[in-house]
């Protein structure tokens, strides 16, 4: 018995890279691109748990993780964020460094987010 081994996600946007390219051939017979179809369906499907999986663990990473934000410039914080949305609307960016960006945003959105509870956490603090 073979132990199916789980693909990573940008092994299988390849996948389903070319399986687009395959279906956009016009010189393909009918019986391969039904074929080629249900084969893309079912890695879309794992994509999208591929997808779920990794959401799931950089909100496990936002929950166990414990920041110490002392002082935190909220201006800078939102360029470098509006400079990695930037590269992700790139045509041009790999999955990889679209997934690396991705997470660096979040995890500035995260320090913003704590650094905000806490001051609003201070400011009720002081209304009472």
């Amino acid at each position: 018995m073979r132990k199916e081994v789980k693909k990573k996600y940008t092994e299988i946007i390849k996948e389903l890279d070319s399986i687009i390219s395959k279906l956009n051939s016009s010189d393909i017979p009918i019986e391969q691109s039904i074929k080629l179809y249900e084969k893309g369906v079912e890695l879309s499907k794992e994509a999208d748990k591929e997808l779920g999986s990794i959401e799931n663990s950089i909100d496990n990473y936002k929950i166990n993780k414990k920041v110490q934000i002392k002082n935190i410039n909220i201006e800078k914080s939102f360029q470098e964020i509006e400079d990695l949305i930037e590269k992700l609307e790139s045509e041009n960016i790999k999955i990889i460094d679209a997934e690396n960006n991705y997470k660096k945003a979040l995890a500035i959105i995260f320090n913003i987010e704590t650094y905000l509870k806490k001051a609003k956490s201070k400011v009720e603090k002081y209304e009472q």
